[in-house]
């Protein structure tokens, strides 16, 4: 169900001098500003005021992209592409509002629809190999979308939110590569580039990337010093919010305290958004090895230098600072120590 469970993570859209994009809508019973900002960004591309429900706004943009219509306290995400994209519907039923007009939002409307059928169809059974089947269409039901759209910001939007989690870096810069020249210009095939650039950066015999983090009382620790002190440390990127986390936690105790003796240590860079829980769930389950956290969540620069796109995520790093390993999960972490020290 790791694909139910996604959240999708779609880049920040920029704008610069470019192609004019138009949008255009009438939203029942609404009075006040309608707003188009980008995805996870407080910048504005567009605004005006209405005072009967009906709007045009006009954007400037290098490429097409994926932005918020903000009116009042709902918004909706769009697709700002050539030609007028139209907007209808009643701040009452606002989930509802319709998007069309351009091709990305016609696909998008009939993607979702069938989306939340499959979905629907899934909480409906309580058969495992029906709901093992239903998992196949939703999988399936991303991907074909994926191929129907790739001429189109839909196809980009897919990929850059569902599709590259499980890519390889050439995969990813090889499906960017072949989007049409306008949308190889978005913000969002750029950030993909630069993921999969930042991916072969740490791939196994590449050399480790410095962090300086702090720990639970606000002590800096580096780890090429924690690399020097030891013969094999595991980078681990975690959160006391991760269930998957929390189900490797049995294994690092275990490890740890076999291997720990031989120059094995555990860096542990936690995801979490609070010290609180962090601290009690290093304390709860004997998390003793040094553990560092700048509370930044998803925004965790850490985590961008070493691309990790879900948690848990680890990296086995030699004292000479060489990745020897990733992603060592339950006991083949346990194997590969037995490899390296005895």
């Amino acid at each position: 169900m790791k694909r139910l469970m996604m959240i999708a993570a779609a880049a920040m859209m920029l704008v610069g001098c470019g192609t004019d994009y138009v949008v255009k809508g009438n939203i029942e019973g609404y009075t006040g500003e309608v707003k188009l900002m980008a995805n996870k960004s407080t910048e504005c591309f567009a605004s005006t005021t209405t005072e009967d429900g009906s709007f045009t706004l006009e954007v400037k943009a290098e490429a097409p992209l994926f932005a918020n219509l903000v009116v009042g306290e709902k918004s909706k995400m769009i697709f700002v592409e050539p030609g007028e994209v139209l907007i209808e519907g009643s701040l009452e039923d606002f989930d509802a509002l319709k998007v069309s007009g351009t091709p990305a939002n016609e696909a998008n409307a009939a993607y979702a629809e069938q989306m939340q059928k499959i979905l629907s169809d899934y909480m409906a059974t309580t058969d495992d190999e029906e709901k093992a089947s239903i998992v196949k269409a939703y999988d399936d039901h991303i991907m074909n979308t994926y191929v129907e759209n790739k001429e189109n910001i839909l196809g980009l939007y897919l990929l850059a939110s569902q599709i590259y989690y499980e890519m390889t870096p050439d995969e990813i810069l090889e499906a960017v590569a072949v989007l049409p020249k306008g949308l190889q210009k978005s913000q969002g095939a750029t950030t993909l580039k630069e993921h999969a650039e930042a991916m072969k950066r740490v791939e196994v015999g590449q050399q480790f990337i410095e962090l300086e983090l702090p720990d639970k009382d606000g002590n800096m620790v580096k780890l090429s010093d924690v690399l020097a002190a030891n013969k094999y440390v595991l980078l681990d990127f975690w959160a006391s919010w991760c269930g998957p986390c929390m189900g490797e936690v049995p294994y690092l105790v275990a490890d740890y305290a076999e291997y720990h003796p031989l120059g094995f240590e555990i860096y542990g860079v936690s995801l979490d958004r609070a010290r609180e829980p962090w601290v009690k769930t290093m304390e709860a389950k004997g998390l003793v090895w040094p553990n560092v956290s700048e509370l930044l969540y998803w925004q965790d620069p850490s985590a961008q230098k070493y691309a990790v796109r879900s948690i848990p995520s680890n990296f086995l790093i030699a004292s000479d600072g060489t990745i020897v390993a990733r992603n060592l999960r339950g006991e083949a972490l346990g194997a590969k120590l037995a490899e390296l020290l005895k």
